[in-house]
């Protein structure tokens, strides 16, 4: 009977550590005041997910931050898969405790590419100020930037490299997965513009607008961008690059597009088309403008699958890790044989949590 109580109390027990390993999800809505000078009339309201671990209620320690930038069209995830990778990799002690944070770079449209823009939006401010600024406030977290990492699909592994660059006095580590990233000449490999990529769709839409009022083309823009049908979303995500890095206030589009037709023959402008290249481009300038700042990671890590049927990433993240061990910047370039986020959740539980946890101060 003492071997049946002993057994039982052992199951108990073992049931108990379980749970306590469980870490908490919750998805809550926030102020982004770096928000309200939009002009597509965008809620300032934004939410983000939060991972607390498991000792978090119960503790008085401060807990290091990993940020999460999701990727175009994506979502705050109602499910927590995020919690549930930490929660495993904790459990089996593969990382300490840590809360992670996930944010959505989509407003009425699906993509910010988290830079600050006069039409959509300070979406750099967002991440740095708002989303960061309220965590620290109102969390157990370690504000110091040898505590915080930053990590991101597509969209939002651009956004890593990018925000990393900027601004390496909020984090110490990054992790960029498939990033969007051009070589030289990138944008005219892109989903935009290869084979004629979304231009009919954009040219299109132009003279639909030309004619209009002020009023009257933005009613029409934010009618024609709600019409277009699920697998058009590469047009969309053309206009949201046009407003993020060829942004013009005076009349939707609200973005300079690089080309118009004369006739039967589409004429490239190329002072123009040098700004839509740089969105996710003009990586060699930028590296030796801010290679000081990228020396001072910690961690710089990209991830990419060889397989991503966007070449153009495999070709910019291959230019990219090129460019930086030409300027002997450190840094770990991460192949997989996955398609663009086929490899994701793996990723995630086997190279990034643990790289970046070990790069971490706790």
């Amino acid at each position: 009977m003492k071997y049946y109580i002993l057994v039982l109390l052992s199951f108990f027990c073992g049931l108990i550590n379980v749970f306590a390993l469980e870490g908490t999800w919750e998805i809550i809505d926030i102020p982004s005041p770096s928000l309200e000078n939009n002009i597509l009339g965008d809620t300032t309201q934004k939410q983000i997910g939060i991972y607390l671990p498991p000792s978090y209620e119960n503790s008085t320690k401060q807990y290091p931050v990993v940020y999460f930038l999701e990727g175009y069209s994506g979502r705050v995830d109602p499910t927590g898969y995020i919690a549930n990778i930490l929660d495993s990799l904790i459990s089996e002690s593969q990382v300490p405790e840590m809360i992670c944070v996930t944010i959505s770079g989509a407003y009425n449209f699906r993509g910010s590419f988290y830079v600050n823009s006069p039409v959509t939006g300070n979406w750099e401010d967002f991440v740095i100020k708002d989303v960061i600024g309220f965590v620290d406030q109102n969390y157990k977290t370690s504000s110091h930037k040898d505590s915080r990492a930053l990590t991101g699909m597509s969209m939002g592994g651009y956004g890593v490299l990018n925000l990393g660059m900027l601004h390496p006095e909020f984090f110490s580590s990054i992790y960029s997965m498939s990033p969007g990233l051009y070589d030289e000449d990138g944008i005219m490999d892109s989903q935009m513009f290869k084979d004629g990529g979304t231009m009919s769709k954009v040219f299109e839409l132009l003279d639909i607008l030309e004619p209009l009022s002020k009023d009257e083309a933005h009613e029409a823009y934010m009618d024609f961008v709600k019409d277009l049908k699920e697998w058009e979303w590469e047009v969309e995500f053309t206009f949201a690059y046009g407003m993020a890095f060829a942004s013009n206030t005076d009349k939707a589009p609200y973005f300079d597009y690089p080309a118009e037709l004369v006739g039967n023959d589409t004429i490239f402008n190329t002072d123009i088309l040098q700004k839509w290249q740089n969105g996710f481009g003009g990586i060699e300038l930028e590296i030796a403008k801010y290679k000081k700042n990228l020396e001072s990671l910690k961690l710089l890590a990209v991830d990419c699958g060889y397989n991503d049927h966007y070449r153009w990433i495999v070709e910019g993240t291959n230019y990219y890790s090129t460019l930086l061990s030409k300027n002997r910047i450190s840094h770990d370039m991460i192949w997989n044989q996955g398609t663009h986020g086929s490899l994701f959740a793996h990723q995630l539980r086997h190279k990034v949590f643990p790289m970046l946890a070990a790069s971490l101060k706790f």
